[in-house]
């Protein structure tokens, strides 16, 4: 009987030790959100100290920070989406597969927070593709090409431009040709559609700061409708 109850003991201490060390029962470490690089690209804070650039494995998001392409249609959502999912200074768990790395040093993880998982939730919003689907980091492949299917079935984000999205990633030419998916059913649209510089595609509305002298490239009734033709909104 002593002998059982010693085994047991150590047999306690043994799991106890093993979850405290990972921090978490399922394997996943826990860590500090610090700031959104891109739609697919964290900073984070390890419990240790250390700080990480994360890259949100099996998923890409449209360019907005790529010093050689102009900002791409759904970026700028896709950004947003996970700064108000995931925001600074909150807490977070990391699960990596198999490789920790690319060739740029970037950690390569799964990312989670209150159970659900960050790569899923931008596939499921249609503001990602599954890309750079490397063995042996596949642990999801499967459960994140079944999301993407019901994504471009649905027509969100990213999959509701024809020719949008492709193997090697996205083609913002044809995010021009797009045809409105709506009609302008209003007497006087005013919302204005801007294509900036760097090539993103704002709106502003009647009251904003630089909707007087602001030119318009498309005309909208709605903010809605200039969302839904790619647009974001401008932040003045």
């Amino acid at each position: 009987m002593k002998y059982t109850l010693f085994a047991l003991t150590i047999i306690l201490v043994l799991v106890f030790t093993a979850c405290s060390s990972t921090g978490t029962t399922d394997g996943r470490i826990p860590a500090t959100m610090d700031r959104v690089v891109d739609g697919d690209t964290l900073r984070i804070t390890m419990d240790d100290g250390t700080e990480e650039t994360v890259r949100l494995l099996m998923v890409d998001t449209p360019e907005t920070v790529h010093p050689n392409e102009p900002v791409q249609p759904f970026g700028p959502e896709a950004g947003s989406f996970v700064k108000q999912n995931l925001a600074e200074g909150s807490s977070i768990e990391v699960e990596v597969d198999t490789t920790t790395r690319d060739r740029y040093d970037r950690f390569l993880a799964y990312i989670w927070q209150d159970g659900e998982m960050i790569n899923e939730q931008l596939l499921e919003e249609g503001l990602a593709r599954v890309a750079y689907v490397y063995e042996p980091n596949t642990r999801y492949e499967e459960e994140f090409r079944e999301i993407e299917r019901e994504a471009q079935e649905a027509g969100r984000g990213i999959w509701s431009i024809d020719g949008y999205v492709s193997e090697d990633g996205f083609r913002p030419d044809a995010a021009s040709h797009k045809a409105p998916s709506f009609q302008i059913d209003c007497e006087d649209p005013a919302v204005k559609g801007n294509h900036s510089s760097s090539g993103e595609r704002i709106y502003h509305v009647p009251g904003g700061q630089h909707y007087e002298q602001t030119k318009e490239e498309e005309l909208f009734c709605t903010p809605e409708q200039a969302e839904q033709s790619g647009y974001r909104a401008s932040q003045r």
